[in-house]
């Protein structure tokens, strides 16, 4: 992010500022050397060892024309830019240019379409010209809140369209084409085709046995460790893009986009049998496409989990409702009619928008795990991926560049290129044999490759007659759905996941394709001369590769390339169908290529990979947050630190949560193999950070909340703080030393040397609270009209700084203070780490797995900051240069040191007391306080004290605890105590809760607990449990605590209760404080989960947290006195200032000083002079203080408070600004 990292204000889960792209020198394809030049010194300067002969291949590879791709230039290329900076200018170029090239190779929109026939018709005498109806798309339906109201529904037609969301047919998806790549529109065809080619063509069924029939005999399976997954993706998307139709084998029915069809389907009859038409959700667990029934079962597991993350996204669509956008579009005693329209209404805005959010999910899918499979980069640490959605500069288009969102076709070659079925596993192929004796019954297993297609074909037709009409009541690989719920067991789903995961793809190639699909491949054949495509090398000329010259070019096996020659002649004769299937297979490199596809089709995937997702302005130019919304857009953005953008597994964990560990090998990258992946990770040296553990039922998650039941779980010994098991997984590559001691921390350790400072730590927390305070709002507050009438973040601009510094200054970390003028951090980068390293600790393990990982890395780049630069701070404490190094500055009267009394002194203390205890242990001292800062001593960590707080205010502010408030308020302008109204306020609205983990079975309260089950001990309930608090709905301040608090069940309460009640008297010194009008003055929160848990959205409304970061208060005015004040006046502003507040007096003398001042009686001031009256503080004021002044810049002052036995010392600082 671009600025001052220390002005950056604090934004969960996102950043204010955009993040600054390339570095680097500007360089050209139009200057080849300057660009290997360039090249070979970044390449080097990261340790790739690279030669001149692939710096060269590369040049070539990006600027030669016809492109030799058995030279590998590509791949090479590839393994390159995997190589390079993500800031590079030259990996932004040569990516930019890949990009380029692979679109430029088709057409764009297709100039040439297939078929297009004579239609004929009887006339009846009667009738001779009957009104032909426009073509629509209508539906009706019942309406799902009132059975007696039938809706209809309608697809504009042009010259209307529907622009914001996708049509369920595919059409106005480009603007000027708005039919263009419509479901039910004719096939383009890319290649044009002037070979004239044999007449009597090799027979389809010999062509296969000599050619495609699978050696069982060789070992097939991927050597790059591809696993079933990829193929079934990969399936999910042939069915998108391809659906020939029977009766007119030029017509696709469904739409050249990918719009995830097999989901939704491609009409508005096809959505109506999928959709409950209420809320925007799905019937659970169903799909459309009733073909990929006929699929190996794993295709329709990850339809199933399609649906699912739809049904979440809908439901979380509507809790937010982002601009009201999702609102009942009618009043609440509206008529049924009105009402159901309104219903239908919100529907379609909640499914149409679920299904943009989903369809970014698949494409994502598609680029950041199917893409970096094909490349096989995922081999690699590298963050490259083949993004086709980028700008691209101007180059030789127009002044926009490589174009976007312009529509598209898909064509007949295309039809033929996907035909994936060299990949399908042996696996698979078994279960497909199974599956066509279960059509042809009559047949034994020899038999199946003597089928004929009019055999096969009235097969799959009587088999399509036994499916379900309804979408939700189909069923398949012998999974059945719950009675009741219409769901399929999760535990099925979860073994048929696994079984794929393990499972090798294929190869592609020569003899490859399982036998069982003869009949097929023959149909293929026939299907590719009935459209007449051009010939193989025809093909591979249009895509600007070099021509096969001979038949070992084709393939380099002797008997492949004899056996074409004898059918074919000549290789200009060769078809494309079989051709792209049996030419050589691409070697697998690491990175480069990973799916191994032969030549010819390896390149065309990737142009068509482009051309998909770049020529769909859903998934560019209005791939939007405005579209998605901004959770929506955030849900399913990608990121490249999560290995390299990898997506899969979010669909996965959110589908089954709890099934798989977080990290789970297997399911980080599902299209490799099990196996594959923990052998990619060792050689990356990261498979520590994932678990290799199989899948298995979610643990059981046992609550508590009662305080007897809270009290007997915290004095188990078998119930352990979900944090430890949480961070012994933040070990990263590289840095042992971090956590190398974390079993020796003790919460116990911390709470007893905090409990040594209870005496001293009030004042120290209440002089940082006031004077930080002060100068916070000072800072942030400014004023909405002339009347003194201010507003202010309380949250992101107060709240949460003033955390930050107290967390900072009490365990001693390297925030950037006056007490710390050389620190390395910003308030907001301490803030975060802490955050999320709570997070992880007390709800990494067992709060949404879908998120786990990031969560986790997140986690570990706080915990190694933190680590890092406090790592100094407590060296120089245990070589004594702490406050010893400081106490010089402090006589001087400097006010950048750390302040005698203060927080960071005692902080100062707690580190030298914790060397003692761990004999000078650094990296033991160090862990225990950026534990104890986040999780282990202050109650509830950085962001449980803000959100405390922030309840506490908002109780305190409602209109019906007007009278508290006032009383809150009265107490704290005459000093008074006001802890005992905040622990009541904590008491009445905390929702706080902790996890245990069970290391034995136990029982607790007749609950019965198993081992590794967790203990959700939910101590704000326990706050309110009536069996224990009488009239625990009712505040009473005068109420005894002898039972759970609601504030947390480990650390130090009493110091988290001084910090807030601090905050609160601060607030309370503001006049008239209100919420600021409007959303501006709420806090944006919803409930997911099934015990309602409260999440909370940040600024932008695009991240759920578990803690608010954001609300806005009004109030009037700071207390400030003129230049011109009179006795009475000061008198008053002292009287006020008497809880420490900070007061601005502007004197005579044209200087503005800064004071603390306090209760003066019995202050003494060493031996300047003793200040009993108001009178002689006032001369002191205008003699002393001010001539000293004159001699100085700065001047520190010593108070000593006391009376009654006790007191305090404080050091305050008075300078002229």
């Amino acid at each position: 992010m671009a600025g001052n990292k220390f002005e950056e204000k604090y934004l969960p889960g996102d950043s204010y500022g955009d993040e600054e792209t390339h570095e680097g020198e500007g360089y050209s394809l139009d200057k080849p050397i300057e660009l290997a030049a360039g090249l070979f010194k970044e390449l080097t300067s990261v340790g790739k060892e690279v030669s001149l002969v692939e710096i060269t291949k590369v040049i070539q590879a990006v600027t030669t024309k016809p492109l030799d791709d058995k030279a590998g230039g590509t791949e090479i290329l590839i393994g390159l830019l995997t190589s390079l900076s993500s800031r590079s200018k030259i990996r932004k170029l040569l990516t930019d240019h890949l990009i380029d090239s692979l679109w430029d190779t088709l057409q764009h929109p297709p100039l040439t379409y297939v078929g297009g026939d004579v239609k004929y018709e009887v006339v009846d005498p009667a009738n001779p010209d009957p009104a032909k109806p426009k073509r629509s798309d209508t539906i009706t339906f019942t309406s799902p809140d009132n059975p007696n109201i039938t809706l209809r529904e309608s697809v504009p037609q042009a010259p209307d369209g529907l622009y914001q969301y996708r049509t369920p047919d595919g059409s106005y998806n480009s603007m000027l084409h708005p039919h263009l790549g419509r479901a039910g529109t004719p096939y383009a065809k890319s290649v044009r085709g002037v070979k004239r080619l044999q007449g009597v063509k090799p027979d389809p069924g010999l062509l296969f046995d000599l050619l495609m029939a699978r050696d069982d005999s060789k070992n097939i399976e991927n050597d790059a460790g591809i696993s079933a997954m990829f193929y079934y993706h990969a399936t999910i998307i042939i069915h998108d893009i391809f659906r020939t139709n029977r009766q007119d084998q030029n017509i696709s029915d469904t739409s050249s986009y990918l719009d995830l069809a097999p989901l939704y389907g491609s009409s508005l009859k096809d959505q109506l049998e999928i959709r409950t038409m209420k809320e925007g959700k799905l019937k659970p667990d169903t799909f459309s496409e009733k073909r990929l029934l006929g699929q190996p079962p794993g295709v329709n597991v990850m339809l199933v989990l399609y649906n699912r993350f739809h049904n979440y996204v809908a439901d979380v669509l509507l809790k937010i409702n982002e601009n009201g956008r999702f609102t009942l579009g009618c009043a609440a005693d509206a008529d049924p009619e009105t009402r159901a329209k309104a219903i239908a209404k919100q529907d379609h805005d909640l499914f149409n928008v679920a299904r943009l959010i989903v369809g970014g999910l698949y494409i994502n899918i598609a680029l950041h795990d199917y893409l970096r499979a094909i490349t096989n980069t995922h081999a690699s640490n590298s963050d490259w991926t083949l993004d086709p959605r980028v700008d691209i500069e101007a180059q030789k288009f127009d002044d926009q560049g490589t174009p976007r969102g312009v529509g598209n076709q898909v064509s007949v070659e295309f039809n033929l290129l996907y035909r994936f079925h060299s990949m399908i596993s042996k696996r698979d192929e078994k279960w497909t044999n199974e599956f066509f004796l279960h059509l042809l019954p009559h047949r034994k297993q020899e038999d199946l490759e003597k089928i004929t297609w009019e055999e096969l074909g009235y097969a799959i037709m009587q088999y399509e007659k036994k499916i379900p009409t309804d979408p939700s009541k189909r069923e398949f690989g012998g999974l059945k759905r719950d009675s009741a719920t219409g769901k399929f067991d999760d535990k099925d789903l979860v073994r048929l996941l696994k079984e794929s995961m393990d499972d090798p793809a294929c190869v592609f190639g020569a003899r490859t394709v399982p036998k069982v699909l003869r009949t097929v491949e023959i149909l293929g054949i026939g299907q590719a001369r009935k459209w007449q495509v051009a010939s193989l090398n025809e093909f591979r000329e249009f895509f600007g590769l070099k021509r096969h010259e001979t038949f070992e070019d084709i393939n380099s096996d002797p008997d492949i390339a004899g056996i074409l020659e004898k059918l074919y002649t000549d290789p200009d004769m060769v078809e494309l169908y079989p051709g792209l299937m049996i030419e050589n297979a691409k070697p697998m490199r690491k990175t480069g290529c990973g799916i191994r596809p032969t030549y010819s089709l390896g390149r065309a995937v990737l142009s068509d990979a482009i051309t998909l997702v770049r020529s769909d302005r859903f998934n560019t130019l209005d791939y939007t947050v405005s579209n998605l919304t901004s959770w929506g857009y955030n849900e399913v953005q990608y990121d490249n630190k999560t290995l390299g953008g990898s997506m899969l597994y979010k669909l996965i964990q959110r589908g089954l949560p709890g099934w798989f560990p977080f990290n789970s090998v297997a399911v980080m990258q599902p299209m490799y193999t099990k196996q594959a992946n923990a052998k990619i990770a060792e050689s990356l040296g990261t498979i520590t950070q994932f678990s290799l553990a199989d899948p298995v039922p979610p643990r059981n998650r046992i609550p508590i909340s009662t305080a007897s039941g809270i009290k007997t779980a915290l004095s188990t010994p078998d119930l352990v703080p979900s944090y430890l098991p949480a961070f012994a997984t933040l070990g990263t590559p590289g840095n042992n030393k971090t956590l190398k001691s974390l079993s020796s921390y003790s919460p116990a350790t911390l709470n007893a040397i905090l409990e040594n400072h209870a005496s001293s730590l009030p004042a120290a927390v209440s002089s940082l609270v006031q004077s930080e305070g002060a100068a916070l709002l000072e800072k942030e507050s400014f004023p909405l009209r002339k009347n003194a009438l201010y507003q202010l973040d309380i949250l992101r601009d107060l709240a949460i700084p003033l955390t930050a510094r107290f967390l900072a200054d009490l365990f001693y970390l390297d925030l950037r203070s006056d007490e710390n003028t050389d620190g390395k951090l910003s308030a907001t980068e301490v803030y975060r780490s802490l955050v999320d390293i709570h997070v992880w600790g007390l709800d990494g393990l067992t709060d949404d797995a879908a998120n786990a990982w990031n969560r986790r890395r997140k986690a570990q780049e706080g915990l190694n900051l933190l680590a890092q630069t406090t790592e100094g701070l407590v060296k120089e404490v245990a070589g004594g240069m702490g406050l010893l190094g400081s106490a010089k500055l402090l006589v001087l009267g400097w006010d950048d040191e750390i302040k005698n009394g203060g927080v960071r002194s005692i902080g100062w203390k707690v580190v030298q007391e914790l060397l003692n205890r761990q004999k000078s242990d650094i990296a033991k001292v160090v862990d225990h306080l950026w534990v104890g800062a986040s999780v282990g001593a202050i109650g509830g960590g950085a962001g449980g004290l803000v959100r405390a707080f922030t309840k506490i205010l908002e109780f305190f502010l409602k209109k019906e605890n007007e009278n508290v408030w006032n009383e809150v308020k009265v107490r704290v302008e005459k000093g008074e105590d006001v802890s005992p109204y905040v622990v009541e306020a904590v008491r009445i609205t905390s929702e706080y809760r902790e996890t245990r983990v069970a290391t034995n079975a136990e029982a607790i309260e007749g609950q019965k607990v198993e081992k590794d089950d967790f203990v959700l001990l939910k101590t704000g309930d326990a706050g309110r449990d009536g069996s224990k608090v009488p009239e625990a709905d009712k505040f009473n301040v005068n109420r005894k605590n002898d039972y759970v608090t609601a504030s947390t069940t480990t650390g130090n309460k009493d110091v988290a209760v001084v910090f807030v009640t601090e905050l609160i008297k601060f607030v309370a010194g503001l006049k008239n404080l209100r919420p600021a009008p409007g959303e501006m003055g709420n806090i944006k929160s919803i409930r997911l989960g099934s015990d309602s848990r409260e999440y909370f959205l940040n600024d932008t409304w695009s991240h759920l947290s578990f803690d608010p970061s954001s609300k806005c208060l009004s109030f009037q005015g700071i207390k400030v006195i003129s230049s011109n004040f009179t006795f009475n006046s000061l008198e008053g502003a002292l009287r006020w200032s008497c809880i420490g507040q900070l007061v601005r007096l502007e004197f005579f003398m044209g200087r503005l000083l800064q004071l603390q001042a306090y209760h003066l009686d019995d202050v003494n001031l060493g031996t300047w002079m003793t200040l009993t009256t108001v009178d002689t503080f006032y001369t002191f004021l205008s003699n002393t203080l001010i001539s000293l002044f004159d001699k100085t810049e700065k001047l520190g002052l010593v108070f000593f408070f006391g009376g009654g036995g006790g007191g305090y010392a404080g050091v305050y600082f008075f300078k002229k600004i």
